[in-house]
């Protein structure tokens, strides 16, 4: 059986940003979101640079060959970016990421990189394919924040791959099996960078047009404060409905001429009606991946800059040490493995569990106690586990010895005398009596006292 897709899309600038900087291109075989950066003359043109090559790439292709087809073109759009900031440096430091699928009538060929989503919806689940290349979302993973504290972060937007033309940035890729009923969601974080999950889940049941507004709305209702993309398409045994399209900044922008095109879009947005702009992060957003000559007003920026990465630089690389330590602690009542370091920077904490265990502090000789309490260093996770056995063995021995039946010793007895022999009654002539000895004493053998535990332990 082949299947087929069915699929709505929209893209738009919200509520809050002066220009798109989100593109789009949507086929019976492809799906795909990108969602450019790097400033109101830059970001939308990575993004349509991005789609153009995606859209030229599409085709009949099946399995891994479509992972090779996304790929290349993915290669090729980061080719053309580093060529157009070579021929305009007002351009450095654009990006886009690319989030989205092919499609052979069995399998997605899945690819993503930086912080664009592509999500399953199965049997009511919704389950994320893709894994966002961000700052927070390695904290999430490391469980050191949630999901939801994710969205508020103020690091919420440092991206750490994107499409810029640096070859060491490559998107993931997969093949996923499909089957009738499943329902995809792309979208830009415009919409996934405000709301959970279990939100974006409760709107997915019903037509595709209403569930397609019933999303947007939710950006809306959080503020719309970046570009809203959004593609949402039915796995059906049929036909596929829908004809190629290109949305977003890729639908507007003269990609023969982008400099111009660029300029024009840029003094538009400098004419409109001023907004509260969450885009001014934009800089520190792209700020990792940022490369060769800037212009006079980037060189003031970087002026500042400069001294706050190389301390975030510094911070990240003390991040890193930290996170190769190991120790041993108190995790609530019981024994745990934690990496990191015990002692937080700025009430921010630099550890976590990655091991627990069932035995409890209290059931550790007070020594012991003390030196979990104080927490125990190890010299890597081996190490930290060994120390782990051998405190288990010690808590059991003292919960051993707790338990153990206290015996009372025996009393030693009183040595008795033991009786001469009786004299004769007669002696015979010319003998003298002889003297009767001394009474020998005959102890009784004295038992040992089992209570008396063997290398005590003070438990």
């Amino acid at each position: 059986m082949t299947l087929a897709l069915r699929y709505v899309a929209h893209s738009e600038i919200g509520l809050v940003r002066k220009n798109n900087q989100d593109s789009a291109y949507v086929s019976p075989t492809m799906l795909m979101v990108a969602d450019g950066m790097g400033g109101a003359a830059a970001g939308d043109l990575a993004s349509a640079v991005a789609i153009r090559e995606l859209k030229a790439a599409d085709g009949t292709f099946a399995g891994e060959e479509m992972l090779d087809v996304v790929a290349d073109a993915i290669d090729r759009a980061g080719e053309v970016i580093s060529e157009l900031v070579d021929a305009d440096p007002s351009l450095d430091g654009m990006g886009s990421t690319v989030c989205g699928v092919m499609f052979d009538g069995t399998h997605l060929g899945v690819a993503n990189i930086g912080d664009s989503r592509a999500y399953l919806y199965r049997d009511a689940v919704l389950t994320r394919l893709t894994r966002d290349h961000s700052w927070v979302q390695t904290l999430v993973d490391e469980g050191r924040i949630t999901e939801a504290e994710a969205l508020e972060h103020p690091h919420r937007s440092l991206i750490l791959k994107v499409i810029n033309g640096q070859p060491h940035h490559q998107p993931d890729l997969q093949l996923v099996d499909v089957r009738v009923g499943d329902r995809l969601l792309i979208c830009s974080d415009g919409l996934c960078g405000m709301v959970t999950d279990a939100v974006i889940a409760a709107a997915l049941d019903g037509e595709r047009e209403d569930v397609l507004a019933a999303l947007v709305g939710i950006a809306h209702h959080e503020g719309g404060q970046d570009n809203i993309t959004i593609i949402l398409a039915d796995v059906i045994d049929g036909d596929a409905e829908g004809a190629p399209e290109v949305l977003g900044a890729a639908a507007t922008l003269d990609l023969d001429n982008p400099a111009e095109t660029t300029a024009r879009q840029a003094a538009v947005a400098a004419e409109a009606t001023p907004r509260p702009d969450p885009g001014e992060g934009e800089l520190v957003r792209y700020a990792p991946v940022a490369r060769r000559r800037a212009s006079t007003w980037v060189k003031v920026v970087l002026a500042v800059m400069i001294p706050v990465l190389a301390i975030g630089g510094a911070g990240t690389l003390w991040y890193s040490y930290t996170q190769g330590q190991y120790y041993l602690g108190a995790h609530e009542t019981t024994l745990a493995i934690f990496q990191g370091v015990p002692e937080p920077v700025f009430n921010l904490p630099l550890s976590h569990v990655v091991e627990e265990d069932t035995t409890r502090v209290v059931d550790l000789p007070p020594y012991y106690q003390e030196r979990v309490l104080e927490t125990m260093p190890a010299d890597s996770l081996d190490a930290a586990r060994s120390t782990l056995a051998t405190l288990r063995l010690k808590a059991a021995e003292c919960i051993r010895q707790r338990t153990m039946p206290q015996s009372t010793p025996t009393p030693t007895p009183t040595p008795t005398p033991t009786p001469s022999p009786s004299k004769s009654a007669t002696t015979k002539p010319g003998s003298s009596p002889s003297a009767s000895p001394s009474p020998t004493p005959t102890p009784s053998p004295t038992p040992s006292d089992t209570s008396t535990p063997a290398a005590p332990m003070e438990c």
